[in-house]
């Protein structure tokens, strides 16, 4: 008798949270949601190399200022927000922000106060990339 009583609670229950679930706001929430995550990934996801442009591309250094882990993971690697200063020939640095995706493996190297080989296209800032490998 106890098992049909539950079940019966149970049911009245469910009848209830579902008179009371707001279907447009979630399916909101969720579009807002697939949004950000393809703004995330638009911005990790490097974009086809010019030719023109990898001709002039500079190897150099980034000092690491800050990193900020986002809460978004692909697979297994972590969406990271890097603060760089990167050294520009002369000597000058140049203040970046890259968001990246790192495996576990790379996490470490992504600590404040670390150097990470890049290279840039000279006045491109946009074009930094972190050579992980």
């Amino acid at each position: 008798m106890g098992f049909l009583k539950d079940l019966a609670t149970l049911t009245r229950q469910g009848h209830e949270m579902q008179s009371r679930m707001d279907v447009g706001a979630q399916l909101a929430q969720a579009q807002a949601s697939m949004e950000q995550a393809s703004r995330m990934m638009a911005a990790t996801t490097p974009s086809a190399p010019e030719p023109h442009l990898e001709a002039q591309r500079l190897r150099t250094t980034a000092t690491v200022l800050d990193a900020r882990q986002l809460p978004m993971m692909f697979g297994m690697n972590a969406l990271v927000e890097l603060d760089l200063h990167v050294l520009m020939p002369g000597g000058v640095p140049l203040p970046v922000t890259r968001t990246e995706q790192l495996a576990p493996l790379h996490l470490a190297r992504a600590l404040p106060g670390s150097t990470l080989d890049v290279s840039i296209v000279p006045g491109r800032p946009d074009t930094v990339r972190v050579e992980w490998a």
